[in-house]
């Protein structure tokens, strides 16, 4: 265990160490993108308008930490995102800077539903009243400014605390648009419907989705996404906007050598900064502890029921039934042949779309379903393992079929099973790190929170890895206390 400990440590070192270039990117406009590699997000309008130039390489990502990160580490030339995206304190201390501008401005605004043109009037007579009476004036000037870094109150409109909830699914957890200190939502947009919350009075529900949040909107399993989304031709085909609120260029960052320099440190003082960073300052840990909980939750529920639908399956595959067998085979080819992520996404958007089910319990019945398929075939193969003889020896000593079972057969069958069994385990276990897709803040997720807070990509996975590590162990040292002490004959 130390010596593993040590192997993460070096890794962390190793990690640490970014390429260093001798110039800076130089663009004046767009047109200089030619040749360059260039960072974007998946699923952004700047995906859209840079796919079809032939003249540069595309990278894309899912999340503004990891698009940071490819530009850190050389492995992409040019970042492109909202102007406001990295703040000036981000750009002084990882070294990095606006080259220049897009000529272009995209107007933002928050999406629903078609079919909920009443909740869009709402929120457009919301944004009426505080264009009115200065209110949006002074949001922007306190967000969109970079006034709230300074601001540690981090103050916002007020919202109802009682009534039907407004449901929210957010996008994006970054500074200023809507971001999470503690479990307490702030941002531009967060303040808005904060007073969409009020005008309505319905609370704000608010969990953060990745891209699928618009297939939750469509299913209505949410009311609103936010999340600094710009409207497009495309978008508006599928989805309402209410009216935009503000306009953004796009910004083209690139690595600032002169400042990257200055802001070099050692690296055990770095290391500190980093720690503090990412666990102490706002409490992060607590993302830490709330998603090691749901990951446990998760795991171990969807083990337990598992494997009892997995006795089930073994039974119809050793059933002298011919439908039976024939079901469990079908079950088993369909679940070997679907990934776990399709299955979760499917259960919880299409199946249990408006069920009122939590995010929580669909993950459950969608590993448990998975793990059934495995556990079935582990019990199958270990059971028919055991030679008969040994189960006509029992019954000839005067045994019970149940007492030759469990006395006799099981023990033996436990012993083969229970490597196999373990691995399964561990893979459930490892595969729960997909759940962040329907708004589940796992021990994964949680650390996408701290890095989209921090832009830091290596504490956070350091720190998700060793967890996960430990939990490993932690199952091959719980399952190892079932094994038969003693070798039966």
């Amino acid at each position: 265990m130390k010596k593993t400990l040590l192997l993460f440590a070096a890794l962390a070192a190793v990690l640490s160490c970014s390429p260093e270039g001798d110039t800076t990117v130089q663009l004046s406009g767009e047109a200089d993108l030619s040749g360059h590699r260039v960072a974007a997000q998946t699923g952004s309008c700047y995906e859209m308008d840079l796919s079809g130039r032939d003249d540069l390489t595309l990278l894309l990502f899912n999340s503004e930490a990891d698009m940071l990160q490819a530009l850190l580490s050389g492995h992409a030339d040019v970042l492109v995102q909202d102007e406001t995206t990295y703040d000036s304190e981000t750009c002084r201390k990882y070294g990095i800077k606006i080259a220049c501008k897009g000529e272009q401005q995209f107007p933002t605004a928050l999406m629903f539903r078609k079919d909920d043109q009443a909740l869009v009037q709402a929120m457009n007579t919301v944004q009426q009243t505080l264009q009115e009476d200065g209110t949006m004036q002074t949001l922007k000037e306190f967000w969109l400014t970079e006034a709230y870094l300074e601001d540690k109150t981090l103050r916002h409109i007020p919202a109802a605390t009682e009534g039907e909830p407004l449901r929210v699914a957010c996008l994006t957890n970054l500074a200023p648009i809507s971001f999470m200190v503690g479990s307490e939502w702030y941002g531009l947009e967060i303040d808005l419907l904060r007073a969409l919350s009020t005008y309505l009075h319905r609370p704000l529900e608010i969990k953060l989705y990745n891209i699928s949040g618009l297939m939750a909107l469509k299913n209505g399993t949410v009311d609103v996404v936010m999340g600094s989304l710009f409207v497009t031709a495309e978008r508006q085909e599928q989805f309402a906007f209410s009216e935009p609120y503000h306009s953004f260029h796009s910004a083209y960052y690139v690595i600032d050598r002169e400042a990257a320099g200055a802001s070099s440190e050692g690296f055990w003082k770095g290391l500190a900064k980093s720690l503090r960073r990412n666990l102490v300052d706002e409490q992060r840990w607590k993302y830490i502890t709330s998603g090691l909980l749901e990951t446990l939750k998760i795991s171990l529920f969807a083990i337990l029921l598992g494997s009892l639908l997995g006795v089930g399956l073994c039974a119809m595959t050793r059933s002298k039934r011919k439908w039976l067998r024939n079901f469990a085979a079908v079950y088993n080819s369909f679940m070997a042949g679907i990934p776990i992520l399709v299955l979760l996404m499917i259960l919880f958007y299409v199946v249990f779309a408006g069920s009122g089910l939590s995010p929580s319990a669909v993950a459950i019945v969608a590993f448990a379903l998975d793990f059934a398929a495995g556990a079935g075939d582990i019990y199958a193969t270990s059971l028919g393992a055991i030679p008969r003889g040994q189960t006509e020896a029992g019954l000839a000593l005067g045994f019970t079929r149940l007492q030759t079972f469990f006395h006799i057969v099981f023990p033996q069958a436990l012993k083969r099973g229970l490597p196999l069994f373990q691995g399964q385990c561990i893979s459930l276990l490892k595969g729960t790190s997909i759940v962040g897709y329907i708004a589940i803040q796992d021990l994964t997720r949680a650390g996408d929170l701290i890095r989209s807070r921090t832009f830091d990509p290596f504490i956070p996975l350091l720190v998700i890895t060793v967890i996960y590590f430990l939990l490993a162990w932690l199952i091959i040292a719980l399952l190892k206390l079932a094994m038969p002490k003693k070798q039966v004959l």
